[in-house]
């Protein structure tokens, strides 16, 4: 007489909860300084091998797929698009998951000559730009790596009100210690956009190193 299927019970919710700690763990991870680039424009970026790296490492089952359909496009002459779907396989969940990701690279033509195909540079390179871009921006998206640099970071630690009193009291006597106007906004900014449980004692700390210090100056100034 054959036997009856046995039915294992699977914790899914457990083991999505174990996926989604993990990606907030992943987000929360502050990129090494060395690692992060300035481009012209002012913006912070990491690069490709760095992001391959941390892929191997925390979602090693990881395929960079061409798009179903038009992978590479044109835009005239001057301009190409990449696109690409990120696949990783998360171990907690055993799930496939996968982001789709467009990245655009300017064709280079050789100095003083017409942007017609014949005067093109390397249009290799400028796919392949154009792949980095699609690739790191679907890394970053799908599996949080990179999120201090790419300003993704959702931050939910916010001050208690008496932090907040406490930091603008401080503020007062910087002002009245003359803190310079510039240095004054760069501490009334941080106090609405960047201070959090996690920085605010440091924070803290500094600004009162700077008002003690002004204090001082002035007192021997007299």
């Amino acid at each position: 007489m054959p036997k009856e299927p046995t039915n294992i019970p699977m914790n899914i919710n457990g083991d999505m909860d174990l996926a989604i700690s993990k990606r907030e763990a992943i987000s929360e991870q502050s990129t090494p300084q060395q690692l992060i680039k300035k481009r012209p424009d002012g913006f912070d970026y990491v690069e490709e091998n760095y992001m391959r790296n941390m892929l191997d490492k925390l979602y090693p089952d990881w395929s960079w797929l061409p798009a179903p359909s038009d992978s590479v496009q044109f835009l005239g002459s001057e301009w190409l698009i990449v696109s690409g779907v990120l696949e990783i396989t998360e171990e907690e969940s055993g799930r496939k998951r996968r982001f789709f990701s467009p990245g655009a690279a300017r064709v280079q033509f050789k100095t003083g000559q017409p942007h017609t195909a014949e005067n093109v540079i390397d249009i290799d390179n400028n796919i392949g730009a154009a792949n980095t871009f699609a690739f790191k921006r679907a890394v970053n998206r799908l599996t949080h790596i990179a999120d201090d640099v790419y300003k993704k970071q959702l931050k939910t630690d916010f001050l208690t009100e008496e932090q907040v009193k406490k930091f603008n009291d401080l503020l007062f006597l910087a002002e009245k210690s003359k803190m310079k106007i510039t240095r004054l906004a760069q501490w009334n900014n941080a106090l609405k956009d960047q201070l959090y449980q996690s920085n605010y004692d440091e924070a803290y700390d500094t600004l009162l190193e700077e008002v003690d210090h002004l204090s001082k100056t002035k007192k021997e100034n007299k």
